[in-house]
């Protein structure tokens, strides 16, 4: 996917939690440990539920839709984040221990890449932008990693 806009970036994360929900999906049928299944079933239905609120964050976006047209192409390809979309998924291998961290990481990546795009911004509408969506990434990964956390515990 080519990214050059803010609207891109959406799409982009958009996708990731889409493909997070699906491979987690895929391996917790594929998961001999009843623990690392339930982890990754959890994973699935809470990336899931970020794929749409991303959505609903982008159609609520639309209506300033300076900041989704503001281009950022250069402060992407300094902070993009490799991912696994394509094939086998490590996840199937792992332990509930390494998909949590992997999961985490992949939330930390997403983190930091709306962290470093807000303080590169200088146009308020922008910043406002990026700042919610900031929030709303950071709340999801405290959320997803206490209630992993409390999955782990069973």
């Amino acid at each position: 996917m080519q990214i050059e806009t803010l609207y891109d970036v959406m799409q982009w994360t958009k996708n990731i939690h889409q493909q997070l929900h699906v491979f987690a999906a895929h391996c917790a049928l594929e998961n001999d440990s009843e623990r690392s299944e339930l982890l990754l079933e959890y994973i699935s239905s809470h990336e899931k539920k970020m794929e749409r609120v991303i959505r609903q964050f982008e159609d609520n976006g639309n209506s300033n839709s300076n900041a989704l047209n503001t281009y950022c192409r250069h402060f992407y390809e300094k902070t993009a984040i490799p991912i696994h979309l394509t094939g086998e998924h490590p996840f199937e291998k792992m332990d509930t221990d390494e998909i949590a961290i992997a999961t985490l990481e992949y939330h930390k990546n997403i983190v930091g890449l709306f962290e470093y795009l807000q303080n590169c911004s200088s146009a308020p509408s922008v910043t406002e932008f990026l700042s919610n969506i900031l929030s709303l990434e950071e709340a999801e990964k405290r959320l997803l990693a206490r209630n992993m956390k409390q999955i782990d515990d069973l």
